[in-house]
């Protein structure tokens, strides 16, 4: 006879930060997480880095061709978990991350 399964949800984490430093730094403490809590996990997929530019007149009424031009780089790690325990989500809920690094958590 078949078995049937019970099929846990996925879950998928995504990492954004201006800064890599910050960024790889939280990916380890996720990581650290996920496999304390003995989640099956994909390993970090660094999707393109993106480039943002912001232009801006330097004076106020005259001089339209002199401009300053900014530049902004967001870079992204994802996260798959495959397989998931309650002690994961929980690890998950508790996490701690700077401020300037935005997590997006995704069930599917």
């Amino acid at each position: 006879m078949w078995k049937v399964t019970k099929k846990t949800p996925k879950i998928r984490i995504k990492l954004k930060s201006y800064d890599v430093r910050m960024l790889e730094a939280s990916l380890q403490k996720v990581l650290w997480n996920l496999r304390k809590s003995w989640a099956d996990i994909t390993w970090p997929i660094p999707l393109p880095k993106k480039k943002k530019l912001y232009t801006v007149i330097k004076a106020n009424f005259v001089y339209k061709s002199s401009r300053e031009q900014f530049e902004r780089w967001t870079y992204t790690r994802l996260i798959d978990i495959v397989e998931t325990w309650p002690k994961t989500v929980e690890n998950l809920q508790n996490l701690q991350v700077p401020v300037w690094v935005m997590v997006d958590v995704k069930v599917y």
